[in-house]
């Protein structure tokens, strides 16, 4: 970490590695640094995690720099916050993705343009306004197109910004609120963010499957669930590459899910 880098913040001291994420972030002083993958998107989402008011849960406010820009010399500066994963508690953390959904709601996203990476292109392929891949194995192309053929809008619906990597990003600490980190948006409804929630929950987090009826149990959160099942699997398809045995082990973590939903009409 550099000097001028530092200094660009406003910060002094070491830069210590912090573990979690992709690994890369540093913890200096009571500031996180975090290298920037998309400036042009980063500007704009640290735009609004700086204006947004929190009720209910903590964020970690993002600290400009001092040409006021979020994003110099590659990186991005936010304030410490304290907060461990906790593994489950579907239940707590659907609390806090609703009161966080309810602050972003109001939010315009006409300047949002989602990076494109594989969780942006999984979001594409389960919203089907993106084509399997002709690069997927076979076998994953026609398991995909399985569960793709189910895939039937339930009705119409508002969509707004959410947060589409909940289940491992709500911090918890024994004196403060619920900490959300890494903001990951996507445009859609915000009960698909809630279905991906609970599903990382149960194929990740071993919740039991039991955490579906903390969703209604209608046609609306039961597309959304095959959405988010497919998102999942869409984007392990393409870490996966040719490896079908790793990606049918990581489908066979949401098979329960998949089987809940094959006994409904989506």
């Amino acid at each position: 970490m550099s000097r001028r880098i530092l200094d660009s913040f406003g910060l002094q001291g070491e830069a210590v590695p912090l573990e979690g994420g992709q690994n890369t972030s540093v913890k200096v002083q009571d500031a996180v640094l975090k290298p920037s993958e998309n400036v042009r998107h980063d500007e704009w989402v640290l735009g609004i995690m700086h204006e947004l008011q929190p009720h209910g849960y903590r964020i970690s406010r993002p600290i400009p720099g001092r040409n006021g820009s979020f994003v110099s010399d590659g990186w991005t500066c936010s304030r410490f916050e304290p907060g461990r994963e906790v593994q489950g508690d579907l239940e707590q953390k659907l609390r806090v993705a609703r009161l966080f959904h309810r602050d972003l709601a109001g939010i315009p996203y006409d300047g949002f343009s989602e990076p494109d990476h594989p969780w942006s292109r999984g979001h594409r392929i389960a919203w089907q306004t993106k084509a399997l891949p002709s690069g997927f194995p076979v076998p994953v192309r026609d398991f995909l197109a399985g569960l793709l053929g189910k895939a039937k809008r339930s009705g119409e619906y508002t969509v707004q910004l959410i947060h589409g990597d909940l289940a491992g990003n709500i911090l918890f600490d024994e004196e403060l609120g619920p900490l959300i980190i890494d903001f990951s948006p996507t445009v859609a409804p915000e009960s698909y963010a809630e279905a991906i929630l609970v599903c990382d929950g149960i194929a990740w987090q071993g919740c039991p499957l039991s955490g579906l009826g903390l969703l209604p149990d209608d046609d609306h959160y039961r597309e959304m669930l095959l959405r988010a099942v497919i998102f999942r699997l869409s984007v392990s398809a393409m870490f996966c590459g040719d490896d079908t045995e790793r990606f049918f082990a990581e489908a066979e973590a949401f098979g329960p899910i998949i089987e809940h939903l094959a006994s409904f009409s989506c």
